[in-house]
């Protein structure tokens, strides 16, 4: 169940985010909502899998099990912690309205959060193998 409450949140993250890109010339208010909404769930799921990773025992006590080596366990983690400072600086300067290196941003961060998603969702599964 935890495995599957992170990759809904995870989906909806990424929902947001590429139907706020869609909206980005159309409409400010839904590009603003959408991308909120987005970083809101993309938050809530990384707090959520820390906790469960570094206070409540582990994430084996939650069903969710690696099917990979732990190298690139580590690498995913690693892109992920990227892409999540990524995200929080998107959302400052769509904040503040820094255009200029809000857009650029995005050049490297949605495709980056596609492929961490992608990769979360085939890396963990919650059966033990």
């Amino acid at each position: 169940m935890a495995l599957f409450f992170v990759n809904s949140l995870m989906t909806l993250s990424i929902f947001g985010f590429y139907t706020g890109y869609f909206f980005r010339k159309i409409d400010l208010k839904k590009h603003r909502l959408l991308n909120l909404i987005g970083i809101l769930s993309n938050l809530t799921a990384a707090v959520y899998l820390l906790c469960i990773k570094y206070l409540l025992g582990g994430v084996s006590e939650f069903q969710i099990y690696p099917t990979a080596p732990e190298i690139v366990i580590h690498t995913h983690r690693f892109f992920a912690a990227i892409a999540l400072v990524m995200m929080l600086v998107m959302g400052y300067t769509g904040w503040k309205r820094n255009r200029n290196l809000h857009v650029k941003l995005h050049y490297i961060f949605l495709p980056l959060y596609t492929i961490v998603y992608i990769s979360g969702l085939f890396l963990f599964q919650s059966k033990p193998l």
